[in-house]
């Protein structure tokens, strides 16, 4: 009987050298895990304002962006007007002609800014 009793304290002494080496080494596992959790970028952006910004990046939103403003005016012109049609068109030629105004003020001020450089010369690309 005293064999068994040495090969029962010999096992479960050796089920505690294992037992406690596997919690140190997950111990240590989940400290390193927290650790990569603090330098891991955050996640990215789910819903609608990640698809907006996907969208807004890619080619096809200017032109789609510039039809949906440009019915969303004619829209409200047609709302303001209240179908009377000589008022309709004189509101949308007022707003072409302030809109080609502003477009040309804004070709002509961001036009001489990318020609001047800072040394004195024109801005020309070097390849």
């Amino acid at each position: 009987m005293a064999n068994t009793g040495r090969s029962r304290s010999a096992g479960s002494s050796s089920r505690g050298s294992k037992s406690s080496p596997r919690k140190t080494s997950a111990h240590s596992n989940n400290s390193r895990g927290t650790s990569r959790r603090t330098t891991a970028p955050q996640p990215e952006e789910s819903g609608f304002s990640a698809a907006f910004k996907k969208f807004a990046a890619s080619k096809a939103a200017t032109p789609l962006i510039f039809i949906a403003a440009v019915l969303l005016i004619v829209g409200i012109d047609l709302l303001v007007s209240w179908n009377s049609f000589e008022l309709f068109f004189k509101i949308l030629g007022i707003e072409i002609l302030i809109a080609v105004v502003i477009w040309i003020i804004l070709t002509l001020v961001f036009s001489g800014k990318k020609n001047k450089d800072p040394d004195g010369g024109t801005a020309e690309d070097e390849v």
